[in-house]
């Protein structure tokens, strides 16, 4: 008899969402295309959801769940039919899941509507490009196509070092090896420090989350390595000031001009959904450019002035929100009214 869970897997499969959430006292509900749709099942009860994720999760987090009180980690569903991050926490009703399911196939740029130019960034021999956006925003993915648009195209090592292992490569010019924090290695500092004996090209990192972190990122762009991470963050200035904040005040000065010297860009992005649920969403985005002007701006702390040299700098590559925006203001398939919101934002 095949477990109950397995049936909202096939569900979310069949529907093509993205997301899944099982939670007592409340149905089943799905992310389809940033649309949550709701099923009509019975609701969950309390007393179900133990048994219900036990076919997923093995001894070790079981003890986790009871002593953490949350499992986070990936399932491998039906032979690849699908590869699932889950998240179970205990939360006021009780046990509860949400489930993210990552697509087989690696999306390539131009799949996922994104700009060209981010190939010819994937295409850069050395520094730190950053991909940054809200969470459930697409920022994985967009990492996942610029890493195999470098494998579609050169012959290099590649080394991904993410918590849980989301993406699985499929090696076809350059070389990969994937690192999984928590499981093969303990943390991310451990695993930059060691992947720069394992003579990488390309170092892909899940997250910025702290300053050890950043300046061993920081480091492995000053000499010689292509490196691309992602942050929570929304746009180029809120970046900055962000991993700047996360030195102390006599340290800033140096974060900022190394910051400075390193940084090729910032990709910033968000999701904005299609009026028919049956369509995906499409991608509002800014692109910085660290052209000699705006590493000017960086070194000096003068943020507030990094969207007009943007505006100035259109020629050099560099895209505002505000341009994205209105460019989807044309389109009709657009829910206009996210579209205006966010813009009255950026007025205001």
């Amino acid at each position: 008899m095949r477990p109950e869970v397995f049936e909202y897997f096939e569900r979310a499969i069949e529907l093509g969402a993205s997301d899944l959430i099982l939670k007592p006292g409340a149905p089943p509900s799905f992310r389809v295309n940033r649309h949550l749709i709701i099923s009509e099942d019975e609701a969950l009860a309390p007393q179900q959801m133990y048994d219900l994720f036990l076919p997923i999760i093995d001894a070790a987090q079981q003890e986790d769940l009871r002593s953490k009180f949350f499992v986070n980690s990936i399932f491998q569903y039906k032979f690849n039919r699908a590869r699932i991050r889950y998240y179970i926490f205990q939360q006021r009703e009780g046990l509860a899941g949400s489930f993210r399911f990552i697509p087989s196939k690696v999306p390539t740029i131009e799949e996922l509507r994104l700009p060209e130019a981010l190939i010819g960034i994937a295409a850069r021999p050395r520094g730190l490009f950053l991909v940054t956006g809200p969470a459930c925003s697409g920022k994985t993915m967009t990492v996942a196509a610029m890493a195999d648009a470098i494998n579609k195209r050169f012959a290099r090592h590649i080394i991904t070092m993410e918590s849980p292992v989301e993406v699985i490569y499929t090696p076809n010019q350059s070389v990969f090896t994937q690192v999984e924090i928590g499981k093969v290695i303990n943390t991310y500092s451990e695993a930059l420090v060691n992947s720069l004996r394992e003579d990488p090209d390309v170092m892909v990192i899940g997250e910025l989350k702290d300053r050890s972190i950043v300046e061993q990122a920081l480091m492995a762009a000053e000499t010689g390595h292509l490196v691309i991470s992602s942050l929570p963050t929304m746009g180029a200035a809120q970046t900055i000031e962000h991993i700047v904040s996360m030195y102390p005040p006599g340290k800033q000065e140096e974060a900022r001009s190394q910051l400075s010297l390193s940084l090729i860009g910032i990709f910033s992005q968000m999701l904005i959904p299609c009026v028919d649920p049956l369509q995906p969403p499409r991608v509002a985005y800014e692109l910085m450019l660290a052209t000699s002007g705006i590493r000017n701006l960086i070194r000096d702390k003068k943020y507030n002035q990094l969207n007009t040299a943007m505006i100035m700098a259109r020629r050099e590559g560099c895209v505002t929100l505000k341009d994205t925006l209105e460019r989807l203001m044309r389109d009709d398939s657009i829910d206009q009214s996210i579209v205006k919101s966010l813009l009255q934002e950026l007025e205001e």
